[in-house]
């Protein structure tokens, strides 16, 4: 499926930094900073900070301390959204086992019971070594549980 183009997709590289930088100079102005008040804030060089309003390029690094400084870091990793599923998602696609609980050393055998309706029997269903439950038929028995 392809992606929709988005109105600057018509746009030269360098058109999109020109735009950036003017951008960011009015995000700046409005703010009430000069460029070296920014470049203070993000930690970076003024010299920096003129080149981004230029539309000149700079390392990306130095680029995310200005939008970090401004307060769009968060605009900037919305770029590429993280699209990795939930742990319920994966769940329910059957990409994830169900956790068990752990078993205790002495291995003992959990056993649950469904009585039957003539009460003469009952299920029980014993743990194998493997986790599963294995059912068998027993006579019940008065007091056979003290």
């Amino acid at each position: 499926m392809e992606k929709l183009h988005s109105q600057y997709s018509a746009q030269t590289d360098e058109s999109i930094l020109a735009l950036l930088g003017k951008r960011l100079a009015s995000f700046r102005v409005r703010n009430n900073w000069t460029q070296a008040d920014l470049a203070k804030k993000a930690g970076v060089g003024k010299g920096t900070v003129e080149r981004i309003e230029r539309g000149e390029s700079v390392q990306v690094l130095n680029l995310v301390k200005v939008l970090r400084a401004c307060g769009n870091v968060d605009v900037f990793l919305n770029i590429f959204p993280d699209e990795t599923p939930s742990p319920m998602q994966l769940l329910y696609m059957g990409k994830m086992k169900l956790r068990q609980r752990a078993r205790t050393s002495g291995k003992k055998a959990r056993v649950s019971n469904a009585v039957a309706d003539n009460s003469a029997e009952y299920t029980a269903f014993d743990d194998d070594s493997d986790g599963d439950m294995q059912e068998r038929k027993t006579a019940w028995v008065w007091d056979e549980d003290k």
